[in-house]
């Protein structure tokens, strides 16, 4: 390799994993009603990068001991199972070690980053295993092909089992629990390995896929991922409604921000609060209260005395706040 061509790869491969960090943020961003701890989606993004990939490895080898074959068929066999389990135990150790996982929305983002840090480490895996067996101008093609559709396949099937594990955090029962976790695995596994057996139908004699196939197939990928975002954004918004209409009903906030807070364009507007600065904070406040509340009334008895201390201590700082901002316009009106 010459040194222009190992620039070229640094670069394809720098660039490649910058675009999906975007994507990761996006998806982050994207989540407007209660994001998610950023360093934790940080974290679960490196556990797919650097965790999973060793993880799977490990597990394929030994597999491929026990059965007495070479390891690379062991990935090509059993790589949907090991690669999703490996990327499944980066989000349930969000699940453990954090109080901030509690919807089905939030599994998505976890997901998303668990899968696109796995991509990553796959597409340096393959292009740097492929220098020397063929030209630069055919590894570079390699990483755009990768970043495109096996980051969007990770993506998806992490970001179902994600999806599931919320759904999973909003049951009360153990049994529940374990069910809506068991068949998010399943349906990862399962969608994981129907697009390898997809691909492999769509090759032709000589191993090619024609780019007409890319043409329908890159499509449904991405809009079976939009799909499930936007219906677990519409969940969150249903919840917020629901919750925020009892508070108002408890005196707790006004009417108004029923009117607000559960629409995302409503609440960016200016008119509603005067600072900024305080309008974030107090949109995150009642977003974080409706979600705890929603998630307290599903915990087992005894995690939900300690949930409900924070839901106290949420509608004690909206009060607070609420109460200011009235003194403040009273004063105005005196003045």
């Amino acid at each position: 390799m010459t040194p222009i061509d190992a620039v070229a790869l640094a670069g394809a491969l720098l660039l490649s994993t910058v675009l999906l960090i975007l994507v990761v943020a996006a998806v982050w961003w994207f989540d407007r009603y209660d994001r998610e701890p950023l360093h934790l989606v940080v974290g679960v993004f490196f556990w797919g990068a650097l965790a999973a990939p060793v993880l799977s490895v490990f597990a394929c080898s030994a597999l491929a001991t026990g059965a007495g074959l070479g390891p690379g068929s062991m990935i090509g066999w059993t790589g949907p199972l090991v690669e999703e389990v490996a990327k499944a135990i980066g989000v349930i150790l969000v699940v453990i070690l954090s109080t901030e996982f509690d919807n089905p929305t939030d599994g998505l983002v976890y997901g998303t980053a668990v899968g696109l840090g796995f991509a990553a480490t796959e597409n340096l895996v393959y292009s740097v295993g492929g220098v020397g067996e063929s030209a630069i101008g055919g590894t570079l093609i390699v990483i755009l092909v990768r970043t495109i559709l096996a980051a969007g396949i990770h993506a998806v099937a992490s970001a179902t089992f994600g999806g599931f594990v919320g759904f999973a955090l909003l049951s009360r029962r153990p049994g529940e629990r374990f069910g809506w976790m068991t068949f998010g695995l399943i349906a990862a596994v399962t969608i994981h390995a129907g697009w390898n057996l997809m691909l492999l139908q769509m090759e032709t004699a000589d191993g090619a896929i024609p780019l007409a196939r890319w043409f329908v197939a890159v499509p449904v990928l991405y809009a079976l991922y939009l799909l499930a975002l936007v219906v677990f954004l519409r969940s969150e918004q249903r919840i917020l409604c629901a919750e925020l209409a009892e508070e108002v009903k408890l005196a707790v906030v006004p009417g108004w921000v029923l009117d607000v807070i559960p629409y995302y364009r409503r609440r960016i507007r200016s008119d509603w609060w005067p600072d900024r600065r305080e309008r974030t904070v107090l949109a995150r406040l009642l977003t974080r209260l409706a979600f705890r509340k929603h998630a307290v009334r599903r915990r087992p008895d005894g995690q939900s005395q300690l949930a409900g201390l924070e839901v106290v201590r949420l509608r004690q700082q909206i009060r607070a706040m609420l109460e200011c901002q009235t003194s403040v316009e009273e004063d105005n009106l005196n003045d």
